[in-house]
């Protein structure tokens, strides 16, 4: 194991790579294609639960508006009950 490791350096100096013909293989373009399929199916998720969210909020702001304008015609009915009676 020793002389394995100590003999690596020196088999690797003597060892010459032609840059122009190294290339990433078979394994280099399954790792690539494997995160691009990953990637794929995480942003339609994405998509999805965003799509949720955003109905919500308009739900939520539907809800919030409805009862805004029903307190706000409710106080205006009050007010003007509170007219009639001081007109009186």
């Amino acid at each position: 194991m020793n002389t394995l490791l100590v003999s690596a350096p020196v088999l690797a100096n003597s060892f010459a790579l032609d840059k122009d013909t190294v290339t990433p293989g078979v394994l280099g373009f399954l790792a690539i294609f494997a995160i691009g399929v990953a990637l794929y199916f995480l942003m339609r998720s994405m998509t999805g639960k965003l799509l949720v969210v955003r109905g919500e909020q308009s739900s939520d702001e539907a809800i919030r508006t409805s009862s805004e304008s029903a307190s706000a015609s409710a106080s205006r009915a009050a007010a003007v009950e509170k007219q009639k009676d001081t007109e009186k």
